[in-house]
């Protein structure tokens, strides 16, 4: 089984390393950048907060679908490739793939329609790995417009990856990778499981409860661009901690108003949620001891989007809210002024928690 993933950053470039732990054909398309990193440092290093320390080597590095792929782990080889990323390899088919992971976020989707198709067969299992909502709609509609069929599922990653220096991609919370049942996805859940090294993904049917209840949790990839401190030392301020429980109360009213399933993510019911972290500081700690059992220096993908002066995909998170809350008569104030917020930062301006208070407020 041969599978890409497409637009492998931080968290498709974790992905990938668990798969090729799994013992699996991996090939990663991604950022000059960081196919350049990964073979200047002799492949992709996975560490996380329980102590994981891995590198492993992609079978093939792309920048794109250029099918002038190097299967050879040799390491020269990789390093002549980067001098001929300019190669057509016109003498060459481009490699279809079995699985394709798609990492990027939403807003990048329309872009690519085109590669997609052209790596992939009726027979290919294309997963989304977006946050938030609205990916799946996007795809299904471009493929309709060119009139081509494949096969889309989801999946979700619940937990944070945080991108450092020599190609090294560290998870900061727990958590393993869900993906939507297919023929693929549960072969490479049997490769996970039989495979010596402590990994493991899970698989669902139904994925619209999980991604609407992953959204719940999404809400503070915002908030924590806009503190510029750890998710801990965000969770420990009480004054963030309730804006992001308002956050998730509307998302909760929405929910409930249209109908929409939810699935569980923590140890407690959603709707419970905002109560705890609404807590004083001393009680939110003492029962909350598990939500801050993370990295501490975690922080959002979000952030690192912000200050690496991408766009963000505040529109499928944040925004979503504001927009389905539009559709179903639901106030989200919150939402609303979380999202002016990221697009001030997105403009290069500054935001901070007091003056999303004071939006509110107006």
């Amino acid at each position: 089984m041969k599978i890409a993933i497409f637009g492998a950053g931080s968290t498709g470039c974790f992905l990938a390393g668990e798969l090729k732990l799994a013992k699996l054909d991996v090939s990663v398309i991604c950022r000059p950048r960081i196919k350049h990193s990964i073979i200047e440092n002799n492949g992709i290093r996975l560490t996380d907060y329980q102590g994981l320390d891995q590198r492993v080597m992609p079978d093939a590095l792309m920048t794109g679908i250029n099918p002038t792929l190097n299967k050879s782990r040799n390491e020269s080889d990789y390093k002549s490739d980067i001098k001929s990323d300019n190669n057509s390899g016109d003498n060459e088919q481009i490699t279809q793939f079995d699985v394709i992971f798609v990492t990027l976020k939403c807003h990048q989707l329309t872009s690519i329609i085109d590669d997609l198709l052209a790596i992939s067969t009726q027979q290919s299992a294309i997963v989304l790995m977006q946050n938030g909502l609205g990916s799946l709609e996007i795809l299904q509609q471009a493929f309709k417009n060119r009139n081509q069929v494949r096969q889309i599922f989801q999946g979700i990653t619940p937990f944070n990856v945080l991108q450092q220096d020599n190609a090294s991609f560290h998870k900061g919370t727990e958590g393993v990778f869900t993906f939507e049942t297919c023929p693929q996805t549960h072969a490479i859940d049997t490769a996970m499981n039989n495979a010596q090294a402590n990994i493991s993904c899970t698989l669902a049917t139904d994925m619209t409860a999980i991604i609407n209840g992953k959204l719940l949790l999404n809400l503070n990839n915002a908030l924590n661009a806009i503190c510029d401190v750890p998710i801990k030392q965000q969770l420990s301020q009480r004054k963030t901690r309730k804006l992001l429980a308002m956050a998730m109360q509307e998302w909760l009213k929405v929910c409930k108003q249209a109908h929409l399933p939810l699935a569980q993510f923590t140890k407690v019911k959603p709707r419970l949620l905002p109560l705890i972290l609404s807590l004083p500081d001393s009680l939110f700690t003492l029962i909350a001891k598990p939500m801050l059992a993370i990295d501490p220096h975690a922080r959002s993908s979000m952030w690192q989007d912000i200050h690496a002066q991408r766009p963000t995909e505040i529109d499928y998170l944040n925004g979503a809210v504001v927009k389905l809350g539009l559709n179903h008569q639901v106030a989200t104030p919150v939402n609303s002024a979380i999202v002016a917020g990221i697009k001030k930062l997105e403009q290069g301006k500054t935001i901070s928690i007091d003056e999303i208070y004071l939006m509110i407020r107006a």
